[in-house]
């Protein structure tokens, strides 16, 4: 892989989080954009290395929370103390505004943390409430859903049991 910079898509979105291009970068973000699930930092480093790229953990982990940061990623906690990354949902962004408002599903056999991209969450109000219940005045800034069950992969498995949750 070395220093090769030449996807025009990936050098934008670069550009679009007012980050500069640069092979460790692109390498991530080349990876990321690759995985059918999020990725956390020890997995991505390990292909980065892979790749024939070389970048350091902390320069991996810098690199994912710069993505983070501009919006070009997001970061997911699945509840197990491990931080996932994978991209964000561009296809909905703008030069100002990311979006990602789709939920995640938790593999509670193997572990895979998957964006559920052909869903959406909605949250509006009770309509079904006595008027004099208090309202919460929500200022929403993130929306973080986690579902958990089993993933295509596992669910193919029928002897494979959920792993044991961490507290």
């Amino acid at each position: 892989m070395g220093s090769r910079v030449d996807d025009p898509a990936l050098r934008d979105l670069l550009k679009r989080g007012r980050l500069r291009v640069t092979s460790v970068r692109m390498a991530i973000l080349r990876i990321l954009s690759a995985s059918r699930v999020a990725m956390d930092a020890a997995d991505v480093a390990s292909a980065i290395k892979a790749a024939g790229e070389d970048a350091d953990r902390v320069t991996v982990y810098r690199t994912l929370n710069s993505l983070v940061d501009s919006g070009i990623a997001h970061r997911v906690d699945p509840g197990d103390r491990v931080f996932r990354f994978s991209l964000t949902d561009h296809g909905r962004c703008t030069g100002e505004h990311h979006e990602h408002e789709h939920p995640h599903m938790v593999c509670d056999s193997c572990g895979a943390v998957e964006c559920v991209e052909d869903a959406e969450v909605i949250i509006k109000p009770r309509t079904d409430l006595p008027p004099e219940t208090p309202r919460h005045r929500l200022n929403l800034t993130q929306q973080d859903i986690m579902l958990h069950g089993t993933c295509d992969k596992c669910a193919d498995e029928p002897d494979r049991g959920p792993r044991p949750r961490k507290p």
